[in-house]
């Protein structure tokens, strides 16, 4: 099946820069590898063609068919950028002993609302890289298309399920049941504001999404 600009697809992916897994959805890739960026493993739901994942990879997604294993070779004007040498600084050490921070090469902080990459610090001075981690490198995407969702209705029942709903599509509203005890859980506020605008941003077909809540005598407290 061909894949179109906005279908949603599940998908399966390990990519290496170097020889070296740097991410992948196999949990026993990432065992292997030594790396976890992941809290669950498994198909990832993209939107194709939707700037969701780095550019080389979005059109080699456009390119591909749903169930066959495809191989991409991604330069660093497609994935992350080349290396800037404007984007390492040298910070006084000051600073971040003022957050209570103790820098030290290697590690991942904040600074000025972004993130970077402690290179060195020395005679009261932090060298910092803002610099992705992968920028300037070659990325080698290995990725199997496991599903294709075109239509409306099955894209608002993935997107559902991701969320753990159950919805329902028809004559551009979504509507999903929701019953007390769920509608008290936590998070549940972040899931469905979550769901709506993947709705609205994905499925151009979807003019509302109604969430139903239903409460019995039984399951309410005095």
């Amino acid at each position: 099946m061909k894949i179109d600009k906005g279908d949603l697809v599940n998908m399966e992916y390990s990519a290496k820069t170097e020889g070296v897994v740097f991410d992948t959805t196999s949990a026993e890739e990432a065992k292997k590898a030594g790396i976890r960026h992941r809290a669950a493993y498994g198909p990832a739901l993209v939107a194709a063609g939707k700037n969701q994942v780095i550019p080389g990879l979005d059109e080699a997604l456009l390119n591909a068919e749903e169930g066959k294993t495809s191989s991409v070779s991604i330069p660093p004007e497609k994935a992350f950028g080349e290396r800037s040498s404007q984007l390492v600084r040298l910070v006084p050490l000051q600073q971040f002993h003022q957050q209570n921070v103790s820098p030290k090469p290697g590690m991942v902080l904040e600074l000025d609302n972004r993130p970077c990459r402690v290179q060195s610090v020395s005679g009261g001075r932090v060298r910092v890289d803002f610099n992705h981690e992968l920028a300037g490198k070659t990325l080698d995407y290995t990725f199997t298309v496991k599903r294709v969702f075109k239509k409306p209705e099955e894209k608002v029942g993935v997107l559902a399920e991701k969320e753990e709903f159950k919805a329902s599509f028809k004559e551009g509203i979504v509507s999903v049941p929701i019953d007390a005890k769920d509608a008290e859980a936590t998070g549940m506020a972040v899931k469905k504001l979550r769901f709506m605008q993947s709705c609205f941003s994905l499925i151009p077909e979807v003019n509302k999404v109604k969430f139903d809540e239903t409460y019995s005598r039984s399951e309410i407290k005095a």
